[in-house]
This record gives structure tokens, C-alpha cells and sequence, in this order.
């Protein structure tokens, strides 16, 4: 697959909100000046701070983010004509502990709007692609945070045709309101949650994307696509079974996103599924469940259940000697037949559907996983759908609608990551321990 130019930009010093769009002026946040120096010294990126020794392939600019509390992020990203905004080699600092080596490629695999009536549908990253003309750049209304430029093509890699200099890359530092809180024990702990906001904006047809990567302060990442724009005025109908009758007849459809990543965690890793299910018992005061881990050795497609979830593990172990992985929550059924789909990876397996590439015999995910190889170099693949039943507020422009999913640390850190130092050796298990008491 062709890639963009390598792009050198400045990385974002993210301690700091930015008090103009361009970055000109900085002002720390009131909880920030209270932070030791050590932490509010730190936010200059440079290839060193990717890991030792190592620089961003495919041409990529690296850029990392130091919370207040201590927590940071280090990763590489770069513009895609097809994809858009691409990350990879994605690092988890906890205070005090060695990175965490997460995800080696996060990004958009696919979206698909097809309408309701049957009569139109769209590929959108295949076909029209996020980068290139597509992404647009950031203004200081859409983007409250450090605006960062790159050279983006007017065609392809821009082997022929020009290409521009322009700011389409959003880093904003987001308080995501109370992140923590327990008086447990007689003492208050509590904090805000902040997480690392990455975002680009794309036009594709009538509506206007806006890719997001949230990466909070304890590990957790959330890849979100909103959009926005103008509803199709050539998809319409008169029949209520399509067209909204409350919408001057605009047709229902829906967005169908999958998002790839490719896994790090240090070394080959392997897949659970997590099920709880009712036994049919019921203990003193409420229902009994049973829960159970379940092996997923080789490529598959997956269902959402109630209370089901997946996670990677990766080779290495906790201080408590639990191996540490990352759990995928998708509670958004799909309409590719799968909602979370694991592959061994493939170099040529990088779209969803309408995977068109030279020497690639395989076209949509279930043809990746139709030979169900063994599992070690794993693929997740995490559809997600929003059916869009239009309606008269949503001209015009549309109110920004979302999907998305999370993917959180299980079992990487013998606790919170952030649990302040008083409280580490609160709430230990008892000595006598319920386990086996119910059989």
C-alpha cells in the first residue's frame, strides 16, 4: 500500500493548555502548578522519547503527553490518504513504572454508510479515503487545544500533484470530570480524570467526520468517530419504512465503523472472552452468576453478549503475577456479522471491507479469519454501528452524533496506577475469603 511523505512537524508540549489556537502562549492549569517540578517541566517530544533507541517508522512524527498526576503517554502518528490519522507504537508511562509498550497501529479500518432503502452505500476509507483533500484543517473553534501541521498531498502518497502545509492534527488535554474518589479508611483521596485527546477532521460526501483518540490518565484508550455535517438531499423517500416522515422523508441509514489494532504488550499475545451467566440459583439476597474464561486460540468472529467481554494478553506478569493484557467493551452491535473479530496479522489485511490490494488474496475480515490460524501476532478488529434515524433538528448543520468503543488496562498494574501513596495497601483481601462458599 502506497504511505504518505514522511512528515516533520513540531510535537505538542502537552502539560500545557494552549491559550490560542496556534500555540503561540501557554497557561498551565491551576492544578498543574502545584505539581513537582519534575512533572511540570516535562511535554518537549523528540524520536528518543518513543522508546530508547527507537524512531517512528512508515514516516511518522512522535508526540507525547505528561498528565499532572504523573501518568504519560508516547506514541507516533502520521496522515494516511486512505485511513487518516494512524498511531502506532503506543506507550502507557505509569508513575514510577517502566512504559508499557500497548499497541503497535491503531486506526480506522473501515466506514460504511449504506441507506436503508437498499438503494446506496459507501466505503468511505476505501473509496474517498480521510486523508489527502479529505481532512481539512483545525480551527481554533473545533479544536481547543494545539493545532499541529503536516504536509498532506492533494493526491496519494504526492508522487504527482502538489501537496499542502496545513494544521489537521488536534491535541487537546480534556478534563473528563471526577475520575476517583473513596474516604474510605478515614482519608479522602479524590481527582479529576483527564485524558490526551488526538483528533482530525474529515469531509467525505455530505457529512463531516471527526476521528478521535482518547488516551486517559490510568491507561485507558477510546477510539470515537463523530459526525456531523448535512444529511444526504439525494436520499429521500415517501415510504415510512425508509423515509422519516419528520424529516421531510430523509432515509434512515447507518454508520458501520471498524477500527484495527494491532497489538504490542511486549511479545506474541494470546485472546480471552469473558461470559457471566445465570445459573438459575439464587444466593440469600440476590441471583447467582457464573463467570468464565474462555480461550479464543485461533482467528474468529465474535458476537456481543450481556456481560461479555475480550482481552489480549500479552507474555509478561504483574508484580501479583498476573499476566497483563488490555480488555476490548463493545456494547454496539454491527452490521458485518461480527462485532469484534481477532486475525493473525497479516502486512496486507488493512481494511475491513474492500480490501483491494495488489498480491492480497483476501477482501473483508471473515475471508481474513476463514483459515483460522493460531493466534500470536493478534489483529482485533472492533465494529461498531449507529443507525441514524434522521430528524427535523438535524438540519442543518447536524448535531454531532457518536460510536465508539474502550479498551482498558486488566490486570497491567498490581493496582490503579494512580492510587495516591497512602492508600496502597488499602482493601487487601480477607483472610477468609468467600471463594467456594455458594457451591
Amino acid at each position: 500500500m502506497q504511505r504518505t511523505r514522511a512528515v516533520v512537524v513540531s510535537s505538542a508540549a502537552v502539560l500545557a493548555l494552549f491559550a490560542d489556537g496556534n500555540g503561540t502562549g501557554a497557561a498551565i492549569r491551576e492544578d498543574q502548578r502545584n505539581a513537582p517540578p519534575a512533572v511540570a517541566a516535562r511535554g518537549v517530544t523528540s524520536a528518543a522519547q518513543v522508546a530508547p533507541g527507537e524512531e517512528c517508522a512508515d514516516g511518522g512524527t512522535p508526540i507525547s503527553h505528561r498528565f499532572a498526576a504523573g501518568s504519560a503517554w508516547q506514541m507516533c502518528w502520521r496522515i494516511d490518504p486512505h485511513a487518516g490519522l494512524v498511531l502506532g507504537q503506543i506507550r502507557y508511562l505509569a508513575p514510577g513504572r517502566n512504559p508499557l509498550p500497548v499497541i503497535k497501529e491503531l486506526t480506522l479500518g473501515q466506514l460504511e454508510v449504506p441507506y436503508d432503502t437498499g438503494l446506496d452505500t459507501t466505503k468511505d476509507i476505501t473509496e474517498v479515503g480521510f486523508g489527502g483533500r479529505s481532512m481539512i484543517a483545525r480551527s481554533a473553534v473545533d479544536c481547543a487545544g494545539k493545532r499541529i501541521n503536516a504536509s498532506i498531498p492533494d493526491y496519494g502518497t504526492g508522487a504527482v500533484g502538489g501537496a499542502e502545509n496545513r494544521a489537521v492534527l488536534c491535541a487537546e488535554d480534556r478534563d473528563t470530570g471526577l475520575g476517583r474518589r473513596s474516604s474510605y479508611g478515614g482519608h479522602l483521596a479524590v481527582s479529576r480524570g483527564h485524558s490526551f485527546d488526538l483528533s482530525t477532521l474529515s469531509i467525505v460526501g455530505w457529512y463531516e467526520y471527526l476521528t478521535v483518540y482518547s488516551f486517559a490518565d490510568n491507561g485507558a484508550i477510546t477510539p470515537q468517530l463523530g459526525a456531523t455535517g448535512d444529511l444526504s438531499p439525494k436520499d429521500h423517500s415517501t415510504d415510512p419504512k425508509w423515509g422519516s416522515p419528520t424529516a421531510d422523508g430523509a432515509v434512515s441509514h447507518s454508520h458501520n465503523a471498524v477500527w484495527r489494532i494491532r497489538w504490542d504488550l511486549g511479545g506474541p499475545q494470546t485472546v480471552e472472552e469473558y461470559d457471566a451467566e445465570f445459573t438459575g440459583r439464587t444466593g440469600p439476597k440476590a441471583p447467582i452468576l457464573a463467570g468464565s474464561w474462555s480461550p479464543l486460540t485461533r482467528e474468529t468472529t465474535r458476537r456481543v453478549a450481556p456481560r461479555r467481554f475480550w482481552r489480549v494478553l500479552g507474555p509478561h506478569r504483574n508484580p501479583n503475577g498476573h499476566q497483563i493484557s488490555y480488555t476490548i467493551s463493545n456494547d454496539a452491535t454491527a452490521s458485518y456479522g461480527y462485532d469484534v473479530a481477532f486475525s493473525q496479522h497479516n502486512p496486507c489485511e488493512l481494511y475491513a471491507s474492500d480490501n483491494l490490494l495488489a498480491g492480497c488474496p483476501t477482501d473483508t475480515v471473515p475471508q481474513f479469519v476463514s483459515d483460522h490460524q493460531l493466534l500470536s501476532d493478534v489483529v482485533s478488529w472492533v465494529a461498531v454501528s449507529f443507525h441514524h434515524v434522521p430528524r427535523p433538528e438535524d438540519r442543518s448543520p447536524m448535531e454531532m452524533h457518536w460510536q465508539g468503543f474502550t479498551t482498558t488496562p486488566f490486570a497491567a498494574f498490581p493496582q490503579n496506577p494512580l492510587t495516591p501513596p497512602n492508600r496502597e495497601h488499602l482493601l487487601q483481601p480477607p483472610a477468609n475469603p468467600l471463594a467456594g462458599h455458594l457451591r
